[in-house]
């Protein structure tokens, strides 16, 4: 039995590019892969970002429609320019805020608390939480 050499350059050389080819090809399906999905991700994004904006779109229809409500124009007109109809009787219900300012007593026993002779401690107390 004759033994023939099995590592010739021509099998060596085929085999090498054989093997080029395949990691070639590993490599073209990997990066087609990865692009797709890269595309798929952002075809996504947008199918996202458009319900989104159709949800705002009917919001913004819902809240037109108010607008346009003879209802929401009566009570606007009513509320803001004080407009009635005929027949009708308008109630105003005005809310008074006279705790805001200080009145004159309150200011003079603030200014007597400060120049009392008050410990320290309790100076600062009536200035950060206003008691003593």
């Amino acid at each position: 039995m004759k033994k023939e050499n099995v590592y010739t350059s021509k099998n060596v050389i085929s085999l090498v590019i054989v093997f080029v080819v395949i990691f070639w090809l590993l490599y073209s399906l990997a990066s087609f892969l990865h692009e797709s999905r890269k595309i798929q991700k952002e075809i996504d994004a947008i199918r996202q970002q458009n319900e989104s904006s159709l949800q705002d779109i009917e919001v913004k229809k819902r809240q037109l429609e108010y607008l346009q409500t003879p209802q929401r124009i009566d009570k606007e007109s009513k509320m803001q320019m004080g407009k009635k109809q005929a027949g009708e009787q308008v109630l105003l219900f005005i809310e008074e805020k006279l705790d805001i300012l200080p009145t004159k007593t309150e200011k003079r026993k603030e200014e007597q608390v400060v120049r009392s002779d008050v410990p320290i401690l309790d100076k600062w107390k009536w200035v950060f939480w206003g008691q003593k």
